[in-house]
């Protein structure tokens, strides 16, 4: 062999087993990104700990990389930094206490805005079948406009403009 061939054969040997170190990391480090993705970044706006590039979030996720490699579980992982920054740090709050206000508060909206709107519709279709008293004089000049084309002389029907008191 040549001394090209060695040299890339060497190359392509220490590729596959850096790839294959590689990819247990991203392995464990996706897992830390999930966890991260979690988490709310304690100095960011709306910012989970993954996404942030604060110092603070790097931090966390060296936190959370080496609470993983203790073998501690997502939950346990969760619950160290709740202890520390309190429930305020998860992305979606627990589902107890306040917070189950702020999760039912959609749906007690919905469900109210239902109700109004189907008590309006109740009253619309209940003022819809009430009759409309009309006098004689009124019906006769509806007929006549509607059964002869119009008033005697060959005028064009001309509806007078009438205000309403409701």
């Amino acid at each position: 062999m040549t001394r090209h061939r060695r040299r890339a054969l060497l190359a392509v040997v220490l590729a596959v087993l850096l790839g294959s170190a590689f990819a247990q990391d991203v392995e464990i480090g996706s897992r830390a990104f999930d966890i991260a993705r979690n988490l709310r970044c304690p100095v960011c706006v709306s910012e989970s700990v993954a996404d942030s590039s604060a110092q603070i979030a790097q931090q966390m996720r060296t936190v959370i990389q080496e609470r993983i490699d203790e073998g501690m579980t997502d939950q346990q992982i969760y619950a160290y930094f709740q202890a520390s920054y309190g429930d305020w740090i998860m992305l979606q709050p627990p589902k107890r206490g306040v917070h189950l206000f702020v999760w039912l508060l959609p749906v007690l909206v919905a469900l109210t805005a239902l109700a109004v709107v189907a008590v309006l519709a109740r009253r619309w279709l209940a003022a819809s079948r009430t009759p409309i008293n009309a006098s004689a004089e009124e019906l006769a000049r509806v007929r006549q406009l509607l059964g002869e084309g119009g008033p005697a002389g060959g005028q064009e029907a001309r509806p007078e403009p009438e205000s309403r008191d409701s």
